[in-house]
């Protein structure tokens, strides 16, 4: 089953409007915080984070610009990046080691993309459809950076940039916090965000189920490989190897 993308029009003055008669303000600047974030400030930010998401369930906008539905396309996009980086994989050792970013490639690319294809059969066959359907139903918004640059709340909710708002499943949100989290090297417990998110939230098991996989994927370091293999940003290769190896070494725990 492939989720296809679906633009659904919004008015974006009456989403702004919707926001603040619940109570949030839209600041349009990000917020200066203590980068420091431990084990406390996580969860009390996710909890900000699900109180938010009940407020914004089954919103129906107007009709002018476009709030996008990216249900599914994160594991799409997955999809598509293994098939991807397993040909590269074939193309290194057809063609031999030319530096040291492909000699890490040719050592660890073969259990990430592994560990990878393990994450995404995990996903579809532990209720993602389920998950899909729900969120669906509920018309689940997620406004794609839930970090506390972007979300704060004092007295009331303030959001900084809607810029990243989406219909989509309201894990993603928790998702991508953590991944945010463990690029700054935060100590951090993600199997204890997750739990307190799932269980905030009212979910079932199967959000945990798919919680763990997602954390589970090695997604910065085939990000990492896949501008290697681009060739697209301005890094050297020196650079890319350093990356490589931080990714792989806050990805190495697996959840599932």
């Amino acid at each position: 089953m492939v989720i296809s993308k679906e633009e659904i029009r919004i008015k974006e003055l009456s989403i702004k409007e919707y926001l603040n008669n619940k109570g949030i303000d839209i600041t349009e600047r990000y917020f200066v915080y203590d980068k420091n974030i431990e084990s406390k400030e996580a969860i009390a930010q996710v909890i900000r984070m699900v109180n938010l998401h009940k407020i914004l369930l089954g919103y129906q906008g107007g009709c002018l610009t476009r709030l996008e539905s990216t249900i599914g396309k994160e594991i799409e996009n997955y999809k598509v990046q293994i098939k991807k980086l397993k040909k590269d994989y074939e193309r290194i050792i057809d063609n031999g080691i030319k530096n040291d970013f492909e000699k890490l490639i040719i050592t660890d690319g073969k259990r990430l993309l592994e560990q990878a294809e393990e994450v995404i059969g995990y996903i579809y066959t532990h209720n993602y459809f389920g998950i899909i359907e729900r969120s669906m139903n509920r018309e689940e918004i997620c406004i794609g950076r839930a970090d506390q640059a972007n979300l704060k709340f004092d007295s009331n909710f303030k959001i900084a940039n809607l810029k990243y708002m989406s219909y989509n499943l309201v894990e993603e949100d928790l998702y991508k916090y953590i991944k945010k989290l463990q690029r700054k090297k935060c100590k951090i417990d993600v199997e204890e965000l997750i739990k307190v998110f799932v269980y905030e939230s009212h979910l079932s098991n199967d959000s945990f189920f798919y919680l763990r996989a997602l954390n589970s994927y090695p997604k910065d370091s085939l990000k990492v490989w896949e501008r290697y293999r681009t060739n697209k940003k301005s890094k050297t290769e020196e650079e890319l190897l350093i990356q490589l190896k931080n990714s792989m070494e806050y990805e190495s725990k697996k959840f599932i």
